[in-house]
Formats: structure tokens, C-alpha cells, sequence
């Protein structure tokens, strides 16, 4: 929300956000179109542009901060819409121009001719011309023939909570899909029931081996669910195999962040769903923005094994996280032993391995880490691989991210490059045309991260200086690129 088209109205509405100037001058210029010679009206040309593009997070829970569900909601702030409109900030499209095509990238951006549509029609006021009718709801998931929509929810209602100074609480719940045989997860829409306090929700695939083990992890726990930092408290896949193995296929079904729809695999994949098999729910709750008690689900289309589709395994791309304090900031946790302390007392022994074992996996020194803003890992794919979708993840204090196949060469193709981070609007996008690589080719993931902006606190940032290291708490840092592939 970066630009304004009525002098008065709109700058006031760019400052009271806290958009920084400097932004209008990058934003993108685009397409012309011809300004339409007569008013649009709102109910046959402005409505369903906004239903198209915009009310999917702009809905009463969404991410976004206000809903766009009634013709008033929408004309009350024609103004505001004018302004992200123009500057290009809404609808987001987070990768950059390096970035290849992805599919639907076109249902996600405005065309020339319905930004000029809503630009018209602000700039005219904004009315309304017919009944102040509700928008459509959201479509229900759409299952191809052969397929049925399977939906796992959480049993009952539950209030996150955590230890006093702590402000994440990292929650897991079985959930199991009832299924006879062996079958594919072919798409999955995950809805948040407290959208304002869940950062994320993974889905991870239990074997049926595994699934006693979960059942006493959460018979185990007081309330609903058990802690699970980091992933489901269970070994990675069958408990076999070393790290490697379990980063080249992690045991994920599906994710969700802010920002995060719900699409469909790429045709003719899925991910295996094996009989007997189980799914645990992680939901990290931010309680930075309260406490509200949630029950969020999950929306599968599941097909048969008979449908012969190819495995699609998810693939992640950790780099190590070592974030110094900035020059002038001073403080207990500016020291690392210190943070490291803290993060260990927050989340359990498990953290404390986690920065050195990540500086090992990128061959860094575990002993001697070098710190910088700047966080990046090369990786060595060793069989026939087919990338069909890439994602990035990090934190707050993220700016960009960068995930690229066979960098410094003549052979090196950009699979999303992000170059304005927003935590807010994160995304998996599928690849128009698939990327074939092959034993011995490199996957680089590169993220920046700027310091700076805890310094300036806001977005709930916290000023405490401190050593930033890879850490699953909002406040802390990631740096993650995960890819979904095919091999073979």
C-alpha cells in the first residue's frame, strides 16, 4: 500500500501505514491501458475483479487487515484501493523479474485493463450502483473425477499457551484420514481457525509404524495435542537414514503460511498417503497477537493408488543463520553462547544442535561460524531430478531470498528469486515448464536479512539486541527454500 492518487486522501492513508516513500519509485510501471471513457460501474466491472483477485485474503479472518466482503466495505475504501493499486503493491506478487513463469501467475496479477477499471472507478468516487450484495464465498476444493475431498480437523478447540516470556507455542495433533488402501494427496488447502496468531501449519506424513508412538506422545501431554518444536517430536521417516535423507525427502504432505493458498500438485504427481498411515498437524501459534483458541483444518483431494501418479517429494534447502548484533547495539544476548543459551531455554536441548548442525550440512566452521546478514547453502543433487515447484521461507527480518539451479555456470537457471521479502505474502509457486537437473548439478539457496529492522522495532519486531541464529520462533530467524521434485 505504497502510492496515492488523491493527494490529500492518499498520502495520508501511505504514511499512517508506515510505507516508505522511496518504495513508489520501484514500483513496477507494467502494462498501459487506455482509461476507460465512462465510469465503471461496480456491479458488472469493479466486483468481480475484486472477487477474482482480492477477496481471497481480504475475508473476516484473513491475512489480510481488512475484509472486502460487501459492496460497502469495498466503496468505503475505493481511495486505499486506488493507492495499492497504482503503486503496484496489490494484489502482491512477491518474485521478482528474474524469477521464471509460474502457473496461474496471471490469475494472481491485475491485467492493464482492470487496473485502469479500478483506478476509474475510485477516482470517481468509489460508488456503488447496485444492491450492497455479500461476495462470493470461497470455492469449495474441487476434486477431479476419481478423486474424493477428504477434510481433517483438529478433534476439539484449542488455547495455545507457553512458558512466561515465551511467545510461541508449537503445537501437534494427530489426525487420521481413515484411509484403506494406499493412495496420493493430489491438492490441500489448509485453513487457519485463528488466522491472526497461527505463523504456520505443516502437515507430516506418520507411517503406520510410527503412529503408536505419536498416539503416546499425545496421551502423554496435558490438553490437546503435545509440544513439537521443529517438526513432530518422531524420527524422520522410518527412523533410518541420515539427515540428508531426510531433507532430500521430507516426510511433508502439505504447508501453509501467511499469504499461502491452496493448489493443485502438478498433473500426473501426488504425495504418497500409504494404508495405515497417519497425518500430524504442527500449527506454530505467534502469541505476539494474543491467545485466541483456534481449530484449524486441513482440505485434501486424495485419488487412489490406482491412479499410477508419480511421487512428488519435498525437497528443503536449509542454509545457517548467523545474524550479529548491529554496530552500535549492545547487550547479553549480542553474545552467541548467550543466544544460544536462550533459544535452548525456550524450545529444549533440540535447538541447541540445530545452528551447528545446519553449519556442517553447508560445510561451514561449527567451531568458528563466520556472521553476516547473509545466509546461503549449496547442495548436491545425486540422481535424476524434475523440479516442478519452489517456495522460500524466513522470518521478520528477511529482505530477500534466492533459490537457483547450478549458479556461476553457463547451465544456471533462477527457480524463484524474491527480491522484497514480505512474511505476509508467502507463497509455493509451480514452475510454467518443469526444470530437468541431474547427478552432480547444485541447488544454492541465498537469503539476506537486514538487522536493521529490529531497530526500528515495528511488525512485531522485539528491540532486545541479540545474536540472531536459525531458530522456529517468529522472533527468531530461518532461511529455507524447498523445492517439490520427481526423481528418476
Amino acid at each position: 500500500m505504497r502510492r496515492a492518487t488523491q493527494l490529500a486522501g492518499g498520502m495520508a492513508v501511505v504514511l499512517a501505514l508506515g510505507i516508505p516513500l522511496a518504495a513508489l519509485a520501484s514500483s513496477r510501471g507494467g502494462e498501459s491501458a487506455a482509461v476507460p471513457s465512462a465510469v465503471p460501474s461496480f456491479t458488472r466491472d469493479v466486483a468481480p475483479i475484486i472477487q477474482q483477485k482480492c477477496a481471497g485474503c481480504h475475508q473476516i479472518g484473513g491475512i489480510a487487515p481488512v475484509p472486502f466482503e460487501t459492496a460497502q466495505q469495498i466503496s468505503s475504501r475505493s481511495a486505499l484501493i486506488a493507492a495499492t493499486v497504482q503503486s503496484g503493491l496489490m494484489p502482491p506478487w512477491p518474485p521478482g523479474p528474474r524469477s521464471p513463469s509460474y502457473v496461474g501467475e496471471q490469475d494472481r496479477r491485475l491485467s492493464a485493463a482492470e487496473r485502469a477499471t479500478l483506478l476509474a472507478w475510485a477516482r470517481a468516487g468509489g460508488k456503488v450502483d447496485g444492491p450492497a450484495r455479500k461476495l462470493l464465498p470461497k470455492k469449495p476444493m474441487q476434486a477431479a473425477p476419481g478423486e474424493s475431498v477428504l477434510t481433517l480437523g483438529m478433534p476439539s478447540v484449542y488455547k495455545p499457551r507457553a512458558a512466561k516470556g515465551v511467545t510461541d507455542d508449537y503445537r501437534c495433533f494427530l489426525l487420521d484420514p481413515k484411509r484403506a488402501g494406499d493412495s496420493f494427496v493430489t491438492s490441500a488447502r489448509i485453513d487457519p481457525g485463528a488466522a491472526k496468531i497461527v505463523h504456520h501449519v505443516i502437515l507430516f506424513r506418520v507411517s503406520r509404524g510410527q503412529v503408536g508412538d505419536a498416539r503416546r506422545l499425545d496421551s502423554d501431554a496435558a490438553g490437546l495435542g503435545w509440544n513439537c518444536f521443529g517438526g513432530t517430536g518422531l524420527p524422520a521417516g522410518d527412523g533410518s537414514g541420515d539427515i540428508q535423507d531426510s531433507l532430500n525427502d521430507a516426510n511433508w504432505v502439505a504447508a501453509w503460511a501467511p499469504g499461502w493458498g491452496g493448489n493443485r500438485l502438478p498433473e500426473g504427481t501426488g504425495v504418497p498417503l500409504p494404508a495405515g498411515s497417519q497425518i500430524v498437524m504442527q500449527v506454530h501459534y505467534n502469541l505476539l497477537n494474543g491467545r485466541t483458541p483456534d481449530r484449524s483444518r486441513a482440505v485434501l483431494t486424495v485419488a487412489p493408488s490406482a491412479a499410477k501418479l508419480t511421487p512428488l517429494q519435498t525437497m528443503l534447502l536449509p542454509a545457517p543463520v548467523e545474524i550479529p548484533c548491529a554496530q552500535g547495539e549492545q547487550g547479553r544476548l549480542c553474545n552467541r553462547n548467550e543466544a544460544l543459551f536462550d533459544l535452548t531455554g525456550k524450545y529444549g536441548s533440540q535447538a541447541a544442535f540445530v545452528p551447528a548442525g545446519l553449519l556442517i550440512l553447508c560445510r561451514g566452521n561449527a567451531a568458528n561460524p563466520r556472521a553476516g546478514a547473509i545466509s546461503t547453502c549449496d547442495r548436491r543433487l545425486t540422481q535424476p531430478t524434475t523440479i516442478h515447484v519452489a517456495a522460500g521461507h524466513m522470518h521478520l527480518l528477511g529482505t530477500s531470498i534466492r533459490v537457483e539451479l547450478n549458479p556461476g555456470t553457463p547451465r544456471a537457471q533462477v527457480l524463484l528469486d524474491i527480491p522484497r521479502w514480505d512474511f505476509h505474502w508467502q507463497n509455493s509457486y509451480m514452475l510454467a515448464r518443469a526444470v530437468e537437473a541431474g547427478p552432480g548439478d547444485i541447488v544454492r539457496v541465498t537469503c539476506r536479512h537486514d538487522v536493521h529492522k529490529r531497530m526500528h522495532g515495528g511488525h512485531g519486531i522485539p528491540k532486545t539486541p541479540r545474536y540472531i541464529l536459525w531458530g522456529e520462533g517468529t522472533t527468531d530467524e530461518m532461511c529455507l527454500g524447498i523445492l517439490q521434485v520427481t526423481r528418476g
